[in-house]
Protein backbone atom coordinates (compact mmCIF):
# COMPACT_ATOMS: atom_id res chain seq x y z
CA UNK A 1 0.00 0.00 0.00
CA UNK A 2 2.52 2.60 -1.61
CA UNK A 3 -0.08 4.97 -1.54
CA UNK A 4 -1.40 5.54 2.00
CA UNK A 5 2.13 7.34 4.07
CA UNK A 6 1.67 6.22 7.28
CA UNK A 7 3.36 9.28 8.71
CA UNK A 8 0.93 11.76 7.18
CA UNK A 9 -2.40 9.24 8.53
CA UNK A 10 -0.83 9.35 12.04
CA UNK A 11 -0.36 13.23 12.13
CA UNK A 12 -4.13 13.15 11.06
CA UNK A 13 -4.98 11.18 13.52
CA UNK A 14 -3.34 13.19 16.01
CA UNK A 15 -5.08 16.22 14.37
CA UNK A 16 -7.96 14.83 14.57
CA UNK A 17 -7.85 14.12 18.13
CA UNK A 18 -6.83 18.00 19.07
CA UNK A 19 -10.33 19.05 16.77
CA UNK A 20 -12.67 16.58 18.15
CA UNK A 21 -11.83 17.84 21.62
CA UNK A 22 -11.74 21.53 20.47
CA UNK A 23 -15.10 21.53 19.16
CA UNK A 24 -16.45 19.05 22.55
CA UNK A 25 -15.06 22.12 24.47
CA UNK A 26 -17.16 24.51 22.41
CA UNK A 27 -20.14 22.56 22.59
CA UNK A 28 -20.29 22.34 26.08
CA UNK A 29 -18.22 25.96 26.60
CA UNK A 30 -19.30 27.24 30.54
CA UNK A 31 -16.79 29.58 30.86
CA UNK A 32 -17.51 33.31 31.47
CA UNK A 33 -15.14 34.33 28.71
CA UNK A 34 -17.45 35.00 25.59
CA UNK A 35 -13.95 36.01 23.86
CA UNK A 36 -12.31 32.55 25.08
CA UNK A 37 -15.60 31.01 23.27
CA UNK A 38 -15.21 33.25 20.20
CA UNK A 39 -11.31 31.36 19.69
CA UNK A 40 -11.44 28.58 20.66
CA UNK A 41 -14.65 28.52 17.47
CA UNK A 42 -12.17 29.88 15.16
CA UNK A 43 -9.79 27.53 16.29
CA UNK A 44 -11.81 24.56 15.47
CA UNK A 45 -13.68 26.02 12.69
CA UNK A 46 -9.99 26.46 11.00
CA UNK A 47 -9.46 23.06 11.93
CA UNK A 48 -11.93 21.87 10.49
CA UNK A 49 -11.28 23.50 7.22
CA UNK A 50 -7.74 22.58 6.99
CA UNK A 51 -8.95 18.69 7.50
CA UNK A 52 -11.11 18.70 4.20
CA UNK A 53 -8.51 20.41 2.79
CA UNK A 54 -5.97 17.63 3.62
CA UNK A 55 -8.47 14.84 2.57
CA UNK A 56 -9.06 17.25 -0.72
CA UNK A 57 -5.36 17.18 -1.58
CA UNK A 58 -4.44 13.91 -0.59
CA UNK A 59 -7.42 12.73 -2.72
CA UNK A 60 -6.62 14.95 -5.78
CA UNK A 61 -2.67 14.33 -5.10
CA UNK A 62 -2.47 10.26 -4.70
CA UNK A 63 -5.27 8.56 -5.22
CA UNK A 64 -8.89 9.17 -5.09
CA UNK A 65 -9.96 6.54 -2.43
CA UNK A 66 -7.53 6.81 0.19
CA UNK A 67 -9.31 10.32 1.76
CA UNK A 68 -12.33 8.13 2.82
CA UNK A 69 -9.85 5.60 4.65
CA UNK A 70 -7.90 8.11 6.19
CA UNK A 71 -11.55 9.79 7.10
CA UNK A 72 -12.43 6.62 8.99
CA UNK A 73 -9.13 6.33 10.57
CA UNK A 74 -9.28 9.84 12.09
CA UNK A 75 -12.83 8.91 13.46
CA UNK A 76 -11.17 5.84 15.32
CA UNK A 77 -8.54 7.87 16.36
CA UNK A 78 -11.03 10.74 17.68
CA UNK A 79 -12.98 7.72 19.88
CA UNK A 80 -9.42 6.35 20.94
CA UNK A 81 -8.41 9.98 22.12
CA UNK A 82 -10.57 9.31 25.37
CA UNK A 83 -7.49 7.17 26.72
CA UNK A 84 -5.75 10.69 26.53
CA UNK A 85 -8.23 12.08 28.11
CA UNK A 86 -8.03 10.31 31.11
CA UNK A 87 -4.19 10.62 31.08
CA UNK A 88 -4.60 14.75 30.76
CA UNK A 89 -8.24 15.52 30.82
CA UNK A 90 -10.46 16.71 27.92
CA UNK A 91 -9.77 20.55 28.72
CA UNK A 92 -5.88 19.96 28.76
CA UNK A 93 -6.58 18.12 24.93
CA UNK A 94 -8.43 21.43 23.92
CA UNK A 95 -6.39 24.34 25.32
CA UNK A 96 -3.08 21.87 23.89
CA UNK A 97 -5.28 22.04 20.33
CA UNK A 98 -3.95 25.81 20.23
CA UNK A 99 -0.26 24.53 19.66
CA UNK A 100 -1.56 20.95 18.28
CA UNK A 101 -3.21 20.55 15.70
CA UNK A 102 -1.44 23.73 13.67
CA UNK A 103 2.23 21.53 14.26
CA UNK A 104 -0.23 18.09 13.28
CA UNK A 105 -1.22 19.86 9.90
CA UNK A 106 1.71 20.66 8.77
CA UNK A 107 3.37 17.35 9.26
CA UNK A 108 0.21 15.77 7.78
CA UNK A 109 0.77 17.71 4.44
CA UNK A 110 4.75 17.41 4.55
CA UNK A 111 4.36 13.58 4.63
CA UNK A 112 1.64 13.37 1.97
CA UNK A 113 3.27 11.18 -1.03
CA UNK A 114 4.57 13.00 -4.22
Amino acid sequence: METLSLPSIAFYCLFSVFIFYQQLHVKNFRGASEGFRFLLTISSFLGLLTGFAYLGYYGWSVVWWAPFIIFILGILAAILGGLLERVGGALALSLAGFVGWPISASLMFQYVPN
